[in-house]
């Protein structure tokens, strides 16, 4: 059935702020800019005409919460422990929320997950008002979900569970979900040697669909599109179609 999409957010961004895990720093790009976040954030400004500070505050290892089980292994402080300092102390107007890898690898029980996501959101929602875009699970290989000691509770069927819960969470939220596990499930040429990080192929797609789930719910992504129709200076420059020969 048609629906006419809402807009959700008119103003140009200023200030991003990404939290989540390994692959929002970068893991395993070959260089910063081909992280999926700074990808992201240059496909921005080029639609919006003006720049975007971007500061990320992904870290290898990192959870949700304290309350993960593989807690003791993770690289501290969990996104619960340091929101107030991470995120809502610089103000964003838009912040990417990437958790669920590690959470369910270390063997977080669905609905402490549930329940820790939702914290996260109502705490950066009561102090300040961006737009809010969250990431369902990255892909990553089998071997890492059963040989990675400390991190071996999940598989596929769980990821699964995961991405159920973080949809769930958007639309009950008003959040903006971007689907990036569709794009990226089964296509191992996205995955990096280390079985786990998005290569820089899978880092471009993940930042398409981000892109993508940004520019469907927000109009400031089209502040740089011109308000008149380009069609006759398209066809006065380029014609009408390729030329054909005569009698075709």
């Amino acid at each position: 059935m048609f629906k006419r999409q809402k807009d959700m957010c008119s103003d140009p961004i200023k200030r991003i702020v990404a939290i989540g895990e390994s692959s929002t720093w970068g893991y395993s790009a070959s260089s910063k800019d081909k992280c999926w976040v700074n990808l992201v954030t240059s496909m921005l400004e080029e639609f919006q005409g003006s720049k975007i500070e971007l500061i990320n505050q992904g870290i290898g290892s990192n959870v949700l919460t304290p309350d993960c089980p593989s807690y003791v292994h993770s690289a501290k402080p969990s996104a619960l422990e340091r929101v107030d300092s991470d995120v809502i102390a610089l103000n964003p107007d838009l912040v990417f929320i990437s958790y669920g890898l590690n959470d369910s690898r270390g063997g977080t029980p669905v609905e402490v997950f549930r329940k820790a996501y939702q914290e996260l959101i109502d705490r950066i929602r009561a102090k300040i008002d961006p737009l809010i875009v969250v990431l369902n699970v990255y892909y990553m290989h089998e071997i890492l979900y059963s040989q990675c000691p400390g991190w071996e509770e999940s598989n596929y069927e769980v990821t699964e569970v995961f991405n159920l819960v973080i949809q769930q969470l958007a639309e009950a939220n008003n959040l903006i979900l971007a689907d990036i596990y569709s794009a990226q499930v089964g296509v191992d040429w996205m995955v990096d040697n280390d079985h786990c990080h998005p290569n820089d192929l899978g880092h471009r797609i993940i930042a398409n669909k981000v892109f993508e789930a940004i520019a469907r719910n927000c109009s400031f992504v089209a502040q740089t599109m011109p308000k008149q129709t380009l069609i006759g200076e398209f066809s006065g420059k380029y014609g009408n179609g390729p030329d054909r020969p005569s009698g075709r």
